[in-house]
Order: structure tokens, then sequence, then C-alpha cells
């Protein structure tokens, strides 16, 4: 009675393959019985891609992956489960398998040889013709399957996808399951990063307006012209610029680097760089200043992230300037027609309270100059690991000393992007020049 029963199952399971549906009750009674039962372990190998076929197994328990190569790799095209049939073509048509096929977990087969399937059709004329019937409609079906997922498709360039769209083709047979699974999955990952990108040019475009405008016109203030840049080596970046007055007479200049990438260190960007200003309006020498900001940013910093600052506050009726950098080392005076860079004079801010930073000061002609960036200048690499360099730095700097603000900003980073070439941007990069034009502001912009 139970082999009764459990012969039924299998039938009844036959029956349900568009294969062997057409042989009849009776007949597939009689291929189960002229078949083996096996029983294999997990990840056994039942036949490779390219192995002439010579027999089908229908699944009684377990389940099992198709797998096929392309140029890629491996890539699984179906996962077959219980009361499914594998290898069933191949067996028909004695022609070369085009995937191999794997356990996944302990599986029972039925193992159907070649030789017991022909002698049934032989038997049968009407049986065999029943067979190449459905092989021909299961053909014909992958008309729908290529509908179905062109449809899909669409619906996914146009951000208009709807899992339900793959139902048809789960319902024409269980080996497009997976394959259904898989362009769902690729679906939903493909409309998460287009809103991970979407939000990344938000983020972009909201910190671009943390950033003080420049127009082609110059500042409104005769007496100074200025320009920066930043080319963030992500969709946004960790470093800033930022130019202010104080009041009246004095302007500041501010160059920063947050440590870190992405998001965190565009957000610590953003506080970073409204805390000094709030700092540098309540007065005191550039060095008070950094010392007040990093009290203010070491409360409190859980994550330990800091910043690398060079301020500078230009006396625009004199020219007079004094600065201070806390752990930034790219500052360059262009004075009298030489290039000197400022060295550092203290951490980096927000690391831990108390710390103290000493004062530099210089005096501008009319004319003069200075340029500060960030080390996505000076440590930019090429392929091969060279690195760019002070010296390459000065070159540019020098070659261009004359020129207006814009146009030393852009030949610096436009001489980085020639070296680097192909490499990828590692850093951000960041560059503020500016000129003192006098307190009557006769000299130009380019320095005559």
């Amino acid at each position: 009675m139970e082999q009764a029963r459990a012969d039924t199952e299998v039938v009844d399971a036959l029956l349900g393959s568009s294969s062997f549906a057409g042989l009849g009750r009776e007949r597939l009674l009689g291929i189960i019985r002229e078949s083996e039962i096996e029983q294999h372990p997990a990840n056994t190998l039942l036949f490779s891609e390219g192995d002439i076929g010579r027999f089908a197994y229908l699944v009684l328990a377990g389940r099992l992956s198709v797998d096929a190569r392309t140029p890629k790799g491996i890539v699984t095209v179906a996962v077959i489960a219980r009361g499914g049939l594998v290898g069933e073509v191949g067996a028909l048509t004695t022609s070369a398998r085009t995937a191999s096929v794997s356990t996944i977990e302990p599986a029972t087969l039925l193992r159907i040889e070649q030789a017991t399937i022909r002698k049934a059709l032989a038997d049968s004329p009407e049986a065999a013709m029943a067979v190449i019937a459905e092989l021909g409609a299961r053909i014909q079906s992958l008309n729908g399957v290529f509908a179905t997922l062109t449809q899909a498709a669409n619906a996914v360039a146009r951000d208009e996808f709807d899992p339900v769209m793959l139902d048809e083709l789960r319902k024409q047979a269980q080996r497009y399951n997976h394959f259904a699974d898989t362009f769902e999955d690729m679906a939903v990952e493909m409309h998460r990063r287009r809103l991970h990108s979407h939000e990344m040019r938000t983020a972009a475009e909201i910190q671009a307006s943390f950033l003080p405008r420049r127009s082609s016109d110059g500042p409104t203030d005769p007496r100074y012209a200025i320009s920066a840049r930043m080319k963030p080596a992500r969709e946004i970046g960790g470093d800033f610029y930022d130019w202010f007055q104080i009041d009246d007479r004095r302007l500041a200049l501010l160059i920063g680097d947050v440590s870190g990438k992405g998001v965190p260190a565009a957000m610590f960007m953003g506080v970073s760089r409204m805390v000094l200003r709030t700092a540098a309006r309540q007065g005191g020498s550039a060095a008070e200043i950094l010392a007040r900001a990093n009290d203010l940013l070491a409360e409190d910093n859980t994550e330990s992230m800091f910043v690398t600052v060079a301020l500078v506050i230009v006396d625009l009726a004199t020219g007079h300037l004094h600065y201070a950098c806390a752990g930034h080392q790219e500052v360059y005076f262009l004075t009298g027609g030489r290039i000197e860079r400022a060295a550092t004079t203290g951490p980096a801010i927000a690391l831990f309270p108390g710390a103290r930073f000493r004062m530099g000061e210089r005096s501008l002609a009319p004319g003069d100059g200075l340029v500060l960036a960030t080390d996505g200048v000076t440590e930019a690499f090429t392929i091969d690991r060279e690195m760019f360099g002070e010296a390459r730095t000065h070159d540019s700097l020098a070659h261009n000393r004359k020129a207006a603000p814009e146009v030393i900003v852009g030949e610096l980073i436009e001489a980085v992007e020639r070296f680097a070439g192909s490499a990828p941007q590692s850093d951000d990069i960041t560059c503020l020049a500016f000129r003192y034009l006098g307190d009557d502001g006769a000299v130009t912009a380019d320095g005559r």
C-alpha cells in the first residue's frame, strides 16, 4: 500500500511535467518501476555542462541548482525543488547538456534513463507525438517569458517596477521562480541605488550651497580678488573653503579638511564651518579663534573626527594679515615675486579641548596674494603611486603667480588632474586663491 501511494505521488509529479505529461499514467508508472532512486548529499555534482544527455532526474526531496557558464563566471539560472524535473531535454535528444546541475542540500532523486524513456515512446507513437508537442509548447512559451521580462525591464527603466509583473512568469514553470526572484532583487537594488544617487546629488547641492559663491565679476569689495574650487572625491566631500568679512575692514579666509569621506565627513564639515565662522565673529587673533572653535568641536565628539584648518585674517586697509594653522600645511604666500610656505602651528582641531595655536603675521603689498589648498593637491597620486608633491605645486604657483585668482586655482587643479591621469581620485581637491589689490583697489586682479 505504501509503495503504491509513493508510486502515485511520483506519477503525479511526472504528469505535472510538460515533457512527460503526454505519456499517460500507465506508461509513467512503468517508467517509475524501471527507474532507480538515488540519494545524494549536499554539493554533489550530478552532471556537467557539455555532457551528453543520458538520463533525467525527478526531484523527490531536496533542491538542485542549475548553473551555466558565462564569460563573467558561473550563474545560477534555476533552482529545482520537489516535484521538478531536470535534464529531460538532453535525455530525450541525446544532445549536450546546456547547464551543470548539483545538489544544494541532501536530495532524493528518481533517475530516469534515456533507454527507459525511448522504450516508452517507441511503444506508443501517439505518446511520442504528445511529448514532441509538449516540447514545442515549452519553446513557444518562452515568448511569454521574454514578453514578461521585457515589460519588467522597461518598468525598471522608468522606475515603475512592481513585483506583481513577475507573477505570470512564476506561474509558468517552477524553474522560472529563481529567475523571477533574481530579477526582482535586481530591480529593488536598482531602485535603492537610484534613490541613494538622488539623495547624494541633493546632499551635494546642499553642501555646495554652504560654500561662498563668486561671480565672474569678482567680489563687491574692490580691495581684493578671490576664487576657490572644490572637487570632491565622492558625490560629497569633507573639504571646505570659506571667506567672509568680519567687519568693514577685516576679511577672514578659511580652508579645512575633515577626516574621513562621504556623508559623515560632509556633516562634520558643515558644523565645523559654522563654528569657525561664529568664533571668528567673536573677535580675537587667528590663533585665539582656532582655540575657541576647537574647544566647541571637541565637546561630545564621540566619533573622534577632526579637521585640519588654515585661517587667515586680512586687514583690507593695510594689507597686514595674521594667520594660524591647525595641522594644515598647504598655505602659500605669493609676495614680492616669491612663493613661501607657512609652517604648521598646531594640532588639528576637534580632537581634545585646550589645544593652543601659534599665530604668524605678514604684510601684503598691493598685488601680493596667497593660496590655500588641501592635501588632495599635494598628495594626488598616479596609477603607479607617484605623488604630485610640493615641488609640482610650487612650480604651478610660480608659473601663475601673477595671474588672476581664478586662473591660479584652475591651473593648479588641472595640473593635478593631468598628473594623476587615469588614477582614481582618492581625496577631495580644494584650492582658494586670494589677491590683495590695495585699499583703493588700484591694482588689477591679475596683479598689474
